[in-house]
């Protein structure tokens, strides 16, 4: 209910402002509602259920943000925190081999 309330007052919001742009000739300049008076005539031309239940449900949605913890706006995980300048993890080394001892791989040149 909330989307399609917020989705209407947009769309009611810049329908006026588009007209106040364009300088509509329905409505003579000095007669032209401010927005709060338009608003407020939207809001009265609804009917009572109508009214009550947006009322209902904007005041559900602000219960519920305000009991809820902020959520957090950090998105980096552990590992982006770690700058790469102060060294990378050690690699695993490949099965059957250990670390440290130097033997050379299958296409590497015998020593002299």
């Amino acid at each position: 209910m909330s989307f399609l309330l917020r989705a209407a007052l947009v769309i009611a919001g810049l329908s006026w402002l588009a007209l106040q742009r364009q300088g509509s000739t329905i409505i003579p300049p000095d007669a032209r509602p401010t927005l709060a008076e338009a608003a407020a005539k939207g809001w009265d031309a609804l009917p009572a259920p109508a009214r009550e239940a947006a009322l209902r449900a904007g005041g559900l949605e602000i219960a519920r943000r305000a009991a809820s913890a902020p959520a957090s706006e950090d998105t980096l995980a552990e590992d982006d925190r770690t700058p790469a300048w102060r060294g990378t993890p050690p690699r695993a080394e490949p099965a059957g081999r250990s670390p440290g001892h130097g033997e050379p791989g299958p296409g590497a040149r015998p020593r002299s």
